[in-house]
């Protein structure tokens, strides 16, 4: 377990950004949360933000963070948006998922840069639904392609910070609750993940979250704007 470190982690009000914060919590490591709703705890400094409000972003950070470097900044928040066909998605839908997903993560990076606030590693959480589209999921899919490509390109502008993508597969948060609700008649892509809800093969945030943790303390070698996919096979 990572052990006296200095973290910033975006969307810490539940699912996996709760569980990396409570965990890291316990080992005397400092978080700085910034999201919809404030964490209390040990070590624990928190604000509001609506990531979706981009202008606001750099004004909450300022706030938030009182030193100048952090060893971990873990790029956590997102959201599904709604799971339709391409003629069924209107703009302003797409808007708000790359608002969230992508152009909020590029305001965060841009702060620590343009303040000279050094990072060891920013770690982008990102998704097998980067690599390849998916039927119903078109922006979901094409913002977390976004957000790897901008992680490959930091990397390449920036070789003195390290940046990473990691997919940690499925977490059994509100996503996959809202997946089980669609109608895999209408979307057939939900019929696979509908199943491992079902079969109870959907890890918990507690379980993803300490295999992150555990792929951190690792990574010392790994190649500047990697992708790593971290799913327990």
């Amino acid at each position: 377990m990572i052990k006296n470190k200095i973290f910033l982690i975006t969307g810490c009000s539940t699912g996996l950004g709760h569980s990396l914060v409570q965990q890291l919590s316990l080992h005397n490591n400092k978080i700085y949360c910034l999201g919809r709703k404030i964490i209390t705890g040990k070590n624990i400094k928190s604000i509001s933000c609506d990531l979706k409000d981009l202008r606001k972003i750099k004004q909450k950070l300022k706030k938030l963070i009182d030193t100048k470097k952090l060893d971990y900044v873990i790029l956590n928040a997102g959201i599904l948006g709604k799971i339709k066909r391409m003629h069924k998605i209107n703009f302003n839908e797409i808007e708000e998922i790359f608002r969230i997903n992508f152009l909020a993560n590029k305001e965060i990076i841009d702060h620590f840069i343009k303040n000279k606030i050094q990072t060891n590693l920013i770690v982008a959480i990102s998704s097998g639904a980067a690599l390849s589209p998916k039927n119903g999921w078109y922006p979901y899919c094409s913002s977390k392609a976004a957000l790897k490509f901008l992680i490959e390109s930091y990397a390449e502008e920036y070789p003195n910070r390290k940046f990473l993508s990691i997919s940690p597969g499925l977490i059994k948060t509100k996503m996959q609750d809202q997946i089980c609700k669609i109608n895999e008649k209408e979307i057939l892509s939900v019929k696979k993940f509908k199943k491992l809800n079902q079969k109870n093969l959907v890890p918990l945030p507690d379980e993803v979250a300490k295999n992150i943790l555990k792929t951190l303390a690792k990574l010392k070698n790994t190649k500047n704007g990697s992708y790593l996919d971290i799913r327990k096979k």
